[in-house]
């Protein structure tokens, strides 16, 4: 079976490290970055099936990550759950900008879980649709 790679974009190292902890007890592959440019190096080199970004990054901001993988072909489907402490107006933006979801801090590590599936779901159809 092949399992989900996730890439997580977060500067802060605890937030980092439950992230990490809550996908890989899940089964999920991850790979963790602690900036924007370092994240885009990462997504160049293993193309991860989802990412989890917070906004706010250092180097390359998360809204700035987030175009970046909208404007690159090869990267442009991957679909990207972003998570933020701040209000309605970061939410918009991220989604403005092309997250698929916006999750609020604290996280539910639940909702999440979901969030990463439903999107791997449905990244799956849509890509295996296309093969066909």
């Amino acid at each position: 079976m092949n399992k989900t790679k996730v890439l997580i974009a977060e500067d802060n190292p605890d937030s980092q490290g439950l992230l990490r902890t809550i996908l890989e007890s899940e089964g999920f592959i991850v790979t963790a970055a602690s900036d924007g440019e370092k994240a885009i190096d990462i997504l160049r080199e293993i193309k991860p099936d989802i990412l989890v970004t917070d906004l706010l990054l250092p180097t390359v901001s998360g809204g700035d990550l987030i175009r970046h993988v909208r404007s690159t072909a090869e990267l442009a489907h991957i679909p990207i759950v972003v998570i933020s402490a701040y209000g309605d107006h970061y939410e918009s933006d991220a989604l403005a900008v092309g997250a698929n979801v916006v999750l609020k801090k604290p996280l539910d590590s639940d909702i999440l879980i979901n969030a990463i599936r439903d999107l791997n779901a449905t990244h799956s159809v849509g890509a295996q649709d296309e093969k066909q």
